[in-house]
């Protein structure tokens, strides 16, 4: 059994090997309960016809999806629009909550039963392939060509039992667990240990991103992930959407889907840039360029969080207020002297960004 799981996983790696123009994920959402679904995007000058192309999920760090489950698309994608892939559960049972319908209605295409791909949960790599004349993909992946990838195949144990992937490489944390009580997880090669190093207490689950959280394809991704990556590092090709308040006033970033149903990209001629995404919105930062690396951003509408990117779009710093406000302090740390970008997010989830100099 061991040969046959390496034997597929280089089929399914030889498959993610060949660079193509073609669809790609754009949004992935992981919620409480059954709220989960996948939004891809056509970033071609084409209609694409949907009856080629499978989503497929590999459970709990397979190689294979043959446990996953695996979702034949229909349909035709038009050039630069969006298709939505939902969580197809409408019935509640004990142990498994139907998926929101408010999020179904948003949807192009709900997912079938159990084990179907969108019952992710965080540490389930998601695949988008096609086949020839939609024929259903083979075990040994001899007729898939890979599409895109969320994820990394082949982890087994490194992940089955852990809770998902994080944008932090290795690190030690210490913080409190329920009780107060300080205690020590680690992140592991970008994978978040579900358990603390006393093997009792919960880990640090809210460094996963692909747990509980929402994310969206960069505008400047134009085409999927098509080698099984080294390591899956979150936040190279996607971003968290804003986190939101809850009844209790905590921020949250599960069941977000705002943006479902429509992408930036940067593929799409009518793409204008971020710059214009909020109409009304202003931001002036002082002082420009930027000293000692701190700075003031100053704005006609209240927003309650900033992001700091370099030029390879990396965030280098976050931060999300309490309370929305107008002006804020912000202190980046030292930085390379160079070119940054500087976005902050309003409360209707519109946006703006500016560029600052680092001096």
């Amino acid at each position: 059994m061991k040969n046959l799981l390496l034997l597929l996983g280089i089929f399914f790696t030889s498959a993610f090997s060949f660079a193509q123009t073609d669809l790609f994920f754009s949004e992935y959402i992981e919620g409480s309960g059954n709220n989960k679904g996948v939004e891809i995007y056509n970033p071609t000058n084409a209609a694409i016809d949907l009856n080629n192309y499978w989503v497929v999920r590999f459970s709990n760090g397979s190689s294979v999806f043959t446990e996953g489950g695996v979702t034949h698309l229909s349909g035709t994608l038009e050039p630069y629009k969006t298709f939505v892939l939902v969580n197809g559960q409408t019935t509640s049972t004990p142990t498994s909550p139907a998926c929101s319908p408010v999020m179904q209605a948003l949807a192009d295409q709900l997912d079938g039963a159990y084990p179907a791909p969108t019952y992710m949960n965080g540490n389930d790599a998601i695949g988008l392939i096609k086949t020839p004349n939609g024929e259903a993909p083979s075990a040994d992946f001899s007729n898939v060509t890979a599409v895109d990838l969320i994820g990394k195949l082949g982890m087994g144990s490194a992940i089955s039992a852990e809770t998902g992937w994080s944008y932090v490489q290795d690190s030690t944390l210490t913080y409190n667990n329920a009780s107060g009580s300080p205690v020590t997880g680690k992140v592991i090669n970008y994978i978040v240990q579900s358990k603390a190093t006393d093997n009792v207490t919960y880990g640090p689950f809210w460094m996963s991103w692909t747990s509980d959280h929402s994310l969206i394809r960069k505008p400047n991704v134009i085409q999927g992930v098509v080698a099984n990556p080294a390591a899956f590092v979150v936040n190279m090709e996607w971003d968290t959407v804003p986190a939101k308040l809850d009844s209790v006033g905590h921020f949250v970033y599960k069941d977000i889907w705002d943006n479902l149903g429509s992408h930036s990209c940067v593929a799409d001629p009518s793409y204008s840039g971020i710059n214009d995404i909020s109409s009304t919105g202003t931001l002036n930062i002082y002082p420009n360029p930027v000293v000692d690396y701190h700075f003031a951003l100053v704005s006609n509408q209240e927003f309650n969080r900033v992001q700091v990117y370099n030029v390879d779009g990396k965030e280098i710093h976050a931060e999300m207020f309490a309370s929305p406000k107008k002006l804020a302090e912000v202190a980046i740390g030292k930085q390379i002297h160079g070119v940054y970008l500087v976005k902050i997010t309003f409360g209707d989830q519109k946006y703006t960004t500016q560029k600052i100099l680092v001096k």
